[in-house]
């Protein structure tokens, strides 16, 4: 059985909801019987700027995952800040 599709949803997250609108995630909150599975999520419309709470079951696909990665400065950057110490 798959895990249902608002469990797989993070913080940064571009999700579909309301049949037609596109919302960034920014926070949830999580249920009483597992904390760390999301039930509500805070949402910011893309297009209108709304901010407002949706339940899980809302949230009918993933547009864009957010996911961050930490790159090592590279040697030009490196040398300038040594520099200017």
């Amino acid at each position: 059985m798959d895990d249902p599709l608002f469990l797989k949803v993070r913080p940064g997250d571009a999700v579909l909801y309301e049949k037609d609108q596109v919302g960034k995630i920014l926070t949830f909150i999580g249920g009483s019987r597992d904390p760390d599975a999301p039930t509500l999520f805070q949402i910011a419309n893309v297009d209108s700027g709304e901010i407002r709470w949706i339940h899980g079951d809302e949230v009918t696909e993933i547009v864009s995952e957010y996911r961050t990665t930490i790159k090592k400065p590279s040697t030009f950057y490196e040398k300038i800040q040594q520099q200017q110490h």
